[in-house]
């Protein structure tokens, strides 16, 4: 079975891992987050409304097989009892520019239909059966499994989205490990970017780390990660809120501090394990959130780097917060530094991999957290980072 990576990312070594992107800005949350700190979300005044391909999935696959599985891919998110976010497939991709014949086959064909999404004309879901629409676009197509997410966002909301399915990989790959994998990226369609829980998983997992490793972890471990985790649940129905979410969830929230306890640390990985009964719920209950997730990554200058980001905010009370969404509950809080694998389209924060600075501190806790309440200023302090200022300086 061939390793397979989404958005050009090379393959990996590991014949067991599927390696996902996401071209995120935040992580363990929201995909984009907006200039006043919210997140970018799709509507839900309406089902958010697909078109799918209307030519096979792959030399394996024909088109009705390929649309149950799809629809099921998309019901997956939506079945999620605590999130509001629905979906329907509307009908097969529409004609639009070069593409009249319903089976977008071509680089062509694909650039037409993209384009349409870029319009927020329709929200395709492409079959790229034989991989020539990647290798137009200058992906490997026997290492890029597919790609998902906002064609277009307006200044509030998601308004457009796509899929593209490699279906070399329907042929390689086992049904429940591909449809898992397009599950993830639908979970980008939505909104969502990568979490890191139980990293120690990628040298092994027993069933407990198994069961807390979310959908939207940066590598596909096992096909069992189709079931959202406790962290994909939270943060699902944290950007679209059913009423439930209210009655069953609670927020955490906090800052990460270097050694001085003044200067905030943006991106280290912040986890929220409940240990109410014990029994490996550490493991199996747990949901993630990166410092510094709302605040702008690159701020951009005229001569190091004059392209800044436009998502995020620039609230210098932001560099260092954590906001967590759990199941009510009694927590701790654990800080790590991101995996050093999770970077470019992988990335678990930003693009670029800024180390953990110092070691983390024990975990703090326990925090009690209830139904619709938020426990606030758990603030954690890193061990033995730099100081912030030289001898020759002032404070």
């Amino acid at each position: 079975m061939p390793v397979a990576a989404l958005r050009g990312l090379v393959a990996g070594t590991l014949a067991t891992v599927l390696l996902y992107t996401a071209g995120t800005v935040d992580a363990g949350g929201p995909l984009f987050v907006r200039a006043n700190g919210l997140p970018f979300v799709w509507s839900t005044a309406a089902p958010i409304q697909y078109r799918t391909d209307n030519g096979p999935l792959s030399t394996e696959t024909g088109e009705a097989e390929a649309r149950a599985r799809v629809i099921s891919m998309f019901n997956v998110w939506q079945s999620v009892s605590t999130a509001s976010i629905s979906f329907n497939r509307a009908g097969f991709i529409n004609s639009t520019g070069a593409f009249t014949d319903g089976d977008v086959s071509t680089l062509a064909e694909y650039d037409a239909v993209n384009s349409n999404c870029s319009s927020s004309g329709q929200n395709p879901v492409i079959y790229d059966t034989d991989g020539a629409i990647l290798v137009g676009l200058g992906m490997d197509e026997t290492s890029v499994i597919g790609f998902a997410g906002p064609c277009t966002i307006s200044a509030s909301q998601i308004l457009s989205g796509s899929v593209v399915m490699n279906g070399l990989f329907d042929v390689d790959l086992t049904d429940a490990q591909y449809d898992t994998a397009f599950v993830h990226e639908i979970g980008h369609f939505a909104g969502l970017d990568h979490s890191q829980i139980n990293v120690n998983c990628l040298l092994g997992c027993n069933l407990a780390n198994l069961a807390g490793l979310p959908t939207m972890f940066p590598f596909l471990l096992h096909e069992s990660q189709i079931t959202p985790s406790v962290d994909d649940i939270a943060w699902i129905s944290r950007l679209y809120p059913a009423a439930s979410f209210a009655t069953t969830h609670g927020t955490i929230t906090g800052r990460v501090f270097f050694t001085d306890g003044d200067s905030q640390a943006q991106l280290v990985n912040v986890i929220a394990r409940r240990v109410n009964t014990g029994a490996n719920e550490d493991r199996t209950t747990a949901v993630s959130n990166v410092s510094g997730y709302k605040f702008r990554i690159f701020h951009g200058n005229p001569i190091t780097n004059p392209d800044a980001s436009n998502f995020g905010t620039e609230a210098p009370d932001d560099i260092g917060l954590f906001e967590i969404p759990v199941p009510a509950g009694t927590y701790t809080i654990e800080v790590e530094t991101i995996n050093e694998e999770f970077v470019d389209g992988s990335s678990v924060g930003a693009q670029i991999l800024i180390p953990m600075p110092g070691t983390a501190p024990p975990p703090s806790g326990p925090i009690a957290v209830g139904a619709g309440n938020t426990a606030a200023g758990n603030d954690v302090t890193l061990i033995g980072t730099p100081p912030r200022f030289d001898q020759f300086e002032g404070p």
